[in-house]
């Protein structure tokens, strides 16, 4: 069985590069995602649907980055955008530090928080075209995997790390990104050199990939599955935290237990679903999720609900590298920041539908575990028929 290139990509010193700078970022804004949701809560500057809200307005933002960002790309250059993105985000983490610390006005915390995910895409753009244009379309998989696992490396320690320095000082949680995005920046600096593309100086920024009709609608099914699987990046924490009252370095190392799952099991997953056409692996990822999520519901033992993330990881490891591969598969080469960007435009018009949705659930649902937890898996459940169906039609098999 084939390794879909996974010894090319070991050698490559941009993947590696890219993978290294994740591993860096996600030790710090793991802490900061799991976190400061609950600090807003706990003093009291924010309630669930206050923090829906926070993540809603914060991922509509991610709109104008998504539509110019692509082509800014495009326009002027993959390693110019790679290059200016890291001080931006080590600016709103340091303005983070400063309120929290001498307690200035928590709008200041709020706005930063809000701020983040808009730069943040435009980062994640960028990465995936650079991915994307120094691989072979037999190597993405892999290198997308590769560069998740760093990611993941980092969102282990990053969570476990966080829990513990609560104990000092919330403001603690903002200094670890703003060192880490000068690492990724020298890294950057240093290492991501290749013969990019003829950069597109006439290219108008509000390009998009509107003609393409397989496009939108594998751009639009992603994105509802992203949708879907939501409630484990912002709902599930708040819920062990404030529901299940579980302290927060528990949360900390239950949340940090995905991160090495992922590390030990996306190999392992990819080469067992290699042959997998992509559309169907996002759909059998979402049915581990809405089982892991159903789960939730029951078990309230703290090693059960380790054994339940362990097991969610594998949805999200054939979920993650097979969407973005996807998106560089249709997309043409002189127009990839357009199409990721694309579909991140057209994730940002979802998205923050999916915090709000799933903090009102909490919100009303807190007390029936096993009705919020079952509504929230019969989502995935459904989503994943759709995907099934159209997974065959719209993108071949490998």
């Amino acid at each position: 069985m084939t390794d879909g290139g996974l010894r090319e990509v070991m050698n490559n010193k941009v993947v590696l590069t890219i993978s290294a700078a994740e591993l860096l970022r996600l030790l710090g804004r793991s802490g900061v995602w799991v976190f400061i949701p609950i600090f807003f809560l706990k003093e009291g500057y924010a309630d669930y649907m206050e923090i829906g809200v926070m993540f809603m307005v914060s991922a509509f933002a991610t709109i104008p980055t998504s539509l110019f960002g692509g082509n800014l790309v495009d326009k002027i250059g993959r390693r110019r955008i790679a290059l200016i993105v890291p001080p931006a985000i080590s600016l709103l983490f340091l303005l983070m530090f400063l309120d929290i610390y001498y307690k200035f006005n928590i709008l200041l915390s709020i706005a930063a928080f809000v701020l983040f995910q808009p730069i943040a895409s435009l980062q994640s753009i960028v990465d995936n075209v650079i991915i994307t244009d120094s691989t072979l379309e037999s190597e993405r998989i892999n290198a997308f995997s590769v560069t998740r696992i760093g990611a993941n490396i980092g969102f282990s320690l990053g969570p476990a790390i966080a829990g513990f320095a609560l104990a000092y000082n919330y403001a603690i949680l903002a200094i670890i990104p703003m060192v880490a995005e000068m690492f990724g920046f020298t890294l950057y600096y240093k290492y991501v050199r290749y013969i990019e593309p003829p950069s597109q100086g006439t290219k108008k920024l509000t390009s998009f990939p509107r003609g393409d009709f397989r496009f939108l609608i594998i751009s639009i099914l992603i994105s509802l599955a992203w949708f879907s699987v939501g409630p484990w990046a912002y709902v599930l924490p708040q819920f062990l935290s404030n529901v299940d009252m579980i302290s927060s370095s528990t949360v900390g190392l239950l949340i940090a237990s995905n991160g090495v799952a992922v590390v030990l099991l996306q190999v392992p997953v990819n080469r067992a679903l290699v042959r997998m056409n992509d559309l169907s692996r996002v759909a059998l990822g979402l049915v581990i999720y809405a089982i892991t999520f159903a789960i939730f519901g029951f078990v309230r033992n703290t090693l059960l609900l380790l054994g339940d993330i362990v097991v969610l990881t594998l949805g999200e490891n054939i979920i993650s590298p097979a969407s973005n591969a996807i998106i560089g598969k249709i997309a043409p080469e002189s127009k990839r920041g357009e199409y990721y960007g694309g579909f991140n435009l057209v994730n940002s018009f979802l998205g923050p539908f999916s915090p709000l949705a799933y903090e009102f659930l909490l919100a009303f649902f807190h007390n029936s575990p096993i009705i919020l937890w079952g509504i929230i898996g019969l989502i995935c459940t459904s989503l994943a028929i759709v995907l099934f169906s159209f997974g065959i039609k719209l993108v071949p098999k490998r």
